[in-house]
């Protein structure tokens, strides 16, 4: 039983780090909006480098909790292979149980907020993209040289004027 009181408190203090890189995570996709909407290009790359951290931070963290929530269903005996945590606090004591089911709801709930956050942002950067790809066109078109001679001062000329070819063959 030790044995599983130890997987269950390491359980929960995963979760708990998990909360708070998902807090952190919330913050930088905040930042980094933020960031795009002042084209602060300095500071959102500063914001990505440390999302990505954190986000690698994350990934170490669910390893981690994957591999505990593993052993303790083949502690309490459960047939699922990696069962979820919803079911496995049902097999913990409750005080423990209600503990880690509110971590998991606070960690689906800022997981949602992020997917929201993360998809506002991308709009956001396919707007600047577009924007940049407009002006560049813009840019190219005018000062792209004309393609028939204009006289300075003259009207503009609607076509070019016509280029007969002779033929030079004997």
């Amino acid at each position: 039983m030790n044995d599983i009181s130890t997987m269950v408190n390491n359980l929960e203090d995963l979760l708990v780090k998990e909360f708070r890189t998902c807090q952190s995570i919330h913050v930088l996709t905040k930042e980094e909006r933020q960031a795009l909407s002042r084209y602060d290009s300095q500071s959102l790359a500063t914001l990505v480098e440390q999302k990505e951290a954190a986000l690698d931070e994350l990934g170490q963290i669910e390893d981690n909790r994957r591999m505990i929530v593993q052993n303790l269903g083949i502690e309490f005996g459960l047939d699922a292979q990696s069962p979820s945590i919803a079911e496995l606090s049902q097999h913990l004591p409750k005080e423990a149980g209600d503990r880690i089911n509110h971590l998991r709801e606070g960690i689906t709930a800022l997981a949602g907020e992020i997917k929201v956050l993360t998809s506002g942002n991308r709009t956001l950067i396919t707007a600047a993209l577009s924007r940049i790809d407009a002006m560049q066109t813009f840019l190219v078109d005018t000062f792209k040289p004309a393609l028939f001679y204009e006289r300075p001062g003259g009207s503009p000329q609607t076509q070019p004027d016509l280029v007969w070819d002779v033929d030079q063959r004997i």
